[in-house]
């Protein structure tokens, strides 16, 4: 599904795609998004988000930030998780899928369902925070700071009745 925002060169996708994949997957009904985030496509979402987030980083206000966040993606169907690590250094960022080797200052631990509602500005990740929904271990500061650094995708989009092309 979301495996065309980014190849395996690194390809980056167009804004205007990722704003319309966003509002897309707005219009689903919680069902729908909690059995693509427990199906095989899950992979291709999380790597299309997570590879997209060097993108979105707010260069300017990310200038002094050096830090290593996991991110802790529950809720596949075999029980498992799958972990990332975005690591934040002069103003870049970078991620590691399955983890990195250093110690993280931050861990999140959120459902996949739940992530991607966070990463298309559907849910407020301090409301999912307050509501149970995300956990955080470490640096609590760290995290008041990561919701400064990103720009996502605006939720006042209207949602397409289809599916972008490709997806």
């Amino acid at each position: 599904m979301l495996g065309v925002l980014i190849s395996a060169t690194g390809w980056l996708a167009p804004e205007g795609l990722v704003q319309r994949v966003a509002a897309w997957i707005r219009g689903l009904p919680a069902e729908r998004l909690e059995s693509i985030m427990r199906s095989p496509v899950r992979r291709a979402v999380l790597d299309g988000i997570f590879w997209q987030m060097p993108r979105h980083l707010d260069r300017r206000r990310a200038a002094a930030v050096n830090a290593s966040i996991r991110w802790r993606v529950t809720g596949r169907r075999d029980g498992g998780e799958d972990v990332y690590d975005l690591v934040l250094a002069d103003g870049r960022a970078h991620v590691i899928r399955r983890g990195g080797e250093t110690t993280p200052r931050l861990t999140i631990t959120i459902d996949g369902a739940e992530f991607l509602r966070v990463a298309i500005g559907s849910s407020n990740p301090v409301n999912a925070y307050l509501n149970g929904k995300l956990a955080l271990r470490g640096d609590v500061m760290q995290a008041a700071r990561l919701t400064m650094l990103f720009r996502i995708p605006s939720p006042s989009k209207p949602a397409t009745a289809s599916p972008p092309p490709g997806v």
